[in-house]
């Protein structure tokens, strides 16, 4: 046995990557090459934000103030001044924020010069609307993109983060959305961000998916007048794989059926379950997969349908524009 190597470490065919973090050993363009570099499985666009490329699950902070991560083309940043969005307490009076000398992130003060109740009343009435005066990002602690002319909430997220601002007032905890699996067949990999941890960093989390077998779609269980298959069950109990290993039970997963008339069948509803995993060697380790409920068919294909495939740009640069 050898030490797994870890991001970014030297790795060759007889010293590996830690699988187990979705690690692979990256020997660029040359299939010859006997050492490579550890790199993260993954894909996804980059992004392009302020004149610079960031490569997709790629972390960055564009200022002191706030923390950024690409995500398959799109940028999402959170706030490192949690003082700066919660309240301050309702006994302190003319409350404002003010810099500190050799600090970045600005701290309420409460001035008593002034009456209490009335700039009391004025704060809370500004706090609770748009604060312009921010700049690049808005002070709502809300993931946003920079695009021209302004602000705009990044679709990449899909429905609204969760938000819990009330449990811990130094840390409004915000999680995205899950990304759509990487992959139209076989097992890929799911991504979504959170500051949902003690330190209340942002971090990327994975996950396992599969969203149907690959091989030709079979649409001999189609009955008459139906064109599409939202969803199938695994026919016999299975194992899920990932990375040479295989889970410890068997489990009978949903798949997303297919359409013939051009129609592609997505995930609708999902739930994400704790596996274990066991190797050859041995070795075990939990990993995340995601476990498919419902389906939906539609015409907005976000991937090649095998009914009807189209060619997609590899590496493609998504930009913001009005």
């Amino acid at each position: 046995k050898v030490c797994a190597k870890q991001l970014n470490e030297d790795c060759s065919r007889t010293q590996p990557c830690d699988h187990t973090k979705g690690l692979e050993c990256n020997f660029g363009a040359s299939p010859a090459a006997l050492k490579g570099i550890c790199r993260a499985q993954s894909e996804g666009r980059p992004c392009e934000y302020n004149a610079k490329i960031y490569q997709n699950g790629e972390s960055f902070q564009p200022n002191c103030k706030h923390q950024c991560t690409c995500i398959d083309g799109a940028v999402g940043c959170i706030p490192l001044c949690p003082q700066e969005l919660s309240l301050p307490n309702l006994g302190c009076p003319s409350p404002r924020l003010v810099k500190v000398p050799g600090q970045c992130c600005e701290e309420w003060v409460c001035d008593e010069s002034k009456d209490a109740l009335d700039e009391l009343e004025g704060f809370f009435s500004k706090e609770f609307g748009l604060d312009d005066s921010e700049g690049e990002l808005t002070r709502n602690n809300e993931l946003i993109a920079i695009v021209k002319g302004g602000l705009k909430m990044l679709p990449v997220f899909g429905s609204e983060p969760q938000s819990r601002a009330f449990e811990n007032p130094k840390c409004i905890v915000q999680t995205t959305s899950w990304s759509q699996c990487s992959k139209t067949c076989g097992m890929g990999i799911s991504t979504r961000v959170t500051n949902d941890n003690p330190d209340c960093k942002l971090i990327k989390e994975t996950r396992i998916c599969e969203v149907r077998p690959c091989g030709q779609p079979s649409y001999a269980s189609l009955k008459k007048g139906k064109k599409c298959t939202k969803t199938r069950k695994s026919p016999s109990p299975v194992k899920f794989t990932y990375a040479g290993c295989s889970s410890l039970k068997k489990y009978r997963p949903k798949y997303c059926g297919s359409c013939v008339d051009g129609r592609c069948c997505t995930p609708q509803q999902t739930r994400t379950v704790k596996i274990r995993f066991r190797c050859d060697d041995g070795e075990t380790f939990t990993k995340s997969v995601m476990m498919i409920q419902s389906c939906r068919c539609n015409y907005n294909c976000p991937h090649a349908n095998e009914a009807y495939p189209y060619y997609r740009l590899v590496n493609d640069i998504h930009k913001f524009r009005d």
